[in-house]
């Protein structure tokens, strides 16, 4: 099957289109050719869509051989949701870039190579190939942040540069260690070796004390293959969290999310850290991570709250959507962590869901800092009457993020509410919510409808007509924002065909529009009402300005990522 090679192959040739588009004058012909790269990988998508939902892997060898020595690339459930996520939000991203002069071919040329990165992400089939492709994604992603060449963006560019080629060498020392212990490089393989271990009768007396575990692996520690391979976990997961930015990796995230292009920003919030999300997902599946799940669902629940915290203390409005990306990155890490049935589909709905939210609310807000010149949401003023196309999309972006119905934040924030199935750290989800919903009140100031005549606009948008770059993506995003709220029981039955476990065939979805679950919404609402005015009081925004102030220096990153790779290594070797 070449389809999933196809997935790669085709971005890496609108990349090309693009740097052809330096050698001969006709520009808009190679930036359509390179467009039209997003419809061919949806086509591919789409037609291959009725054998993924059967059960079918469609893998393709590069070399002849499905496992070592050649590449495998396999298209399964979890690899074509995540690839036609990528192919839209790229897609949005890509059409709004279209009318800004600033973002020339050679800007496409780096979007497309970021693009093939993610693919080839989550299509790949063993551990080194997913270590040059986020090395791929890092270096374009690098580039786009600081694509305007301003201080800020070229500082944000440097720490996120700093702190993913730190983490991805630990994700190398995890991969040396994999190979060196166990003799292979693919997932598969991995896996398999890994259960072997787990009930090699050897292991099982060494862990009762009657034989003494072979020095080739390492010691036994509670029936796990071996310290060397728990480090090696650890070390993997410890790389890829940088790449996912929650806490304590999330230092490089704020500036780099709030200070790159409005467009990048998008992409950035929208797939570049779910792409690194659901490669950490491959990883703890392989390595039948399950002893871990206890603590990256407290994990994931601490960093939701924590920088919803940071989030209500912002008046810079991208730096607010900077924090609630971190925010909501926890919660798809408590959903996997779980460890219910349905822990992997709500993580997957939420993530799908924050990419269309937030890539919705960047865009949006990108576009009336242009319009306006002005970041502090504060001063931006009321744009309702300007522009009710922005003021509609920051609504609906708000509405979804704060889990109103019938917008799809709602709908998978149900689904990760099944999965805790009343944990503890639930609790902590349910607080993050109501500062959520105060935070978005705060942005939400932007929408409401103002005077006819702003002085702060810039002369150039003084018409406030929107071109159809800009519209397209903001009505697409809107649209599917509001669909797979409305129908969120379709949706929701479509991703677990996908991600979902295949031994449980009797699954009770939870229903998600009764009266409790509008109750349990409307009591949010309250709740973060009243935050916010606590936050507006003059009490609460002198302590804003302390928190928002606030900028961890090298010493604390560094400290954070050293406490991190502590974390993972005392939960994999527990």
């Amino acid at each position: 099957m070449t389809e999933p090679v196809l997935l790669i192959l085709f971005p890496l040739a609108g990349s090309l289109f693009s740097l052809l588009g330096k050698l001969v004058p006709a520009k808009r012909v190679c930036t359509a050719l390179a467009l039209s790269i997003f419809a061919a990988m949806a086509v591919v998508l789409f037609l291959q869509l009725p054998l993924v939902l059967n059960g079918e892997n469609l893998t393709y060898a590069l070399g002849g051989f499905v496992r070592e020595p050649g590449i495998s690339l396999i298209l399964d459930g979890p690899a074509w949701l995540a690839s036609a996520l990528i192919v839209l939000i790229s897609l949005m991203v890509a059409i709004y870039s279209l009318d800004r002069p600033e973002f020339d071919l050679r800007y496409f040329f780096f979007l497309l190579m970021l693009v093939a990165g993610m693919e080839a992400v989550v299509l790949t089939g063993d551990i080194f190939t997913m270590f040059v492709s986020l090395e791929i994604i890092a270096i374009a992603a690098y580039v786009l942040i600081a694509w305007e060449k301003s201080d800020e963006g070229l500082l944000a560019s440097l720490k996120y540069l700093f702190l993913s080629s730190v983490g991805i060498l630990f994700f190398l020392l995890g991969v040396f260690i994999v190979y060196r212990d166990l003799g292979t490089l693919s997932f598969a393989v991995i896996a398999e070796r890994i259960a072997e271990l787990k009930t090699d009768p050897v292991v099982l007396g060494a862990l009762s004390g009657e034989n003494r575990f072979p020095e080739k692996i390492g010691s036994i520690l509670q029936g796990y293959p071996g310290r060397s391979i728990n480090f090696a976990l650890a070390a993997l997961c410890v790389g890829i969290g940088v790449r996912t930015a929650f806490i304590p990796f999330h230092t490089w995230l704020p500036e780099a999310h709030a200070w790159a292009p409005h467009p990048v920003s998008a992409l950035l919030s929208g797939v570049l850290i779910k792409t690194s999300f659901f490669a950490l997902f491959r990883i703890l599946a392989v390595f039948h991570a399950f002893h871990m799940h206890s603590m990256l669902m407290w994990l994931g629940s601490i960093t939701a709250l924590v920088a919803v915290g940071w989030a209500l203390a912002q008046s810079d409005s991208k730096r607010l959507l900077a924090y609630h990306s971190i925010s909501q990155m926890g919660y798809i890490l408590a959903a996997a962590g779980a460890a219910s049935v349905f822990s992997v589909p709500a993580a997957y709905t939420h993530a799908i869901n924050h990419a269309l939210f937030k890539g919705l609310l960047f865009l949006a807000i990108g576009h009336a800092i242009h319009m306006v010149g002005e970041r502090n949401l504060f001063r931006i003023g009321p744009l309702g009457r300007r522009s009710p196309l922005i003021a509609l999309a920051l609504l609906f972006g708000a509405l979804s993020i704060s889990g109103i119905p019938p917008f799809n934040g709602f709908v998978s924030k149900q689904l990760i509410s099944h999965a805790l199935d009343g944990s503890p750290a639930y609790i902590l989800l349910w607080l993050t919510a109501v500062g959520t919903t105060a935070s978005f009140i705060k942005l939400s100031r932007i929408a409401l409808p103002g005077p006819k005549d702003i002085s702060g606009f810039r002369r150039h948008d003084s018409n406030h007509r929107h071109s159809a770059a800009t519209v397209i993506p903001l009505v697409i995003l809107s649209v599917l924002v509001l669909l797979s709220g409305v129908y969120g029981a379709g949706y929701t039955r479509f991703v677990w065909r996908l991600v979902g476990d295949p031994s449980v065939t009797a699954v009770e979805f939870p229903a998600l529009f009764k009266v409790d679950k509008f109750t349990d919404s409307l009591i949010i609402l309250l709740l973060g009402i009243a935050l916010y005015f606590l936050v507006m009081s003059p009490v609460g925004k002198r302590v804003a300005k302390r928190v928002s102030g606030v900028a961890p220096k090298l010493g604390t990153v560094l400290t954070f990522f050293v406490f991190g790779l502590a974390l993972f290594s005392i939960a994999a070797w527990r």
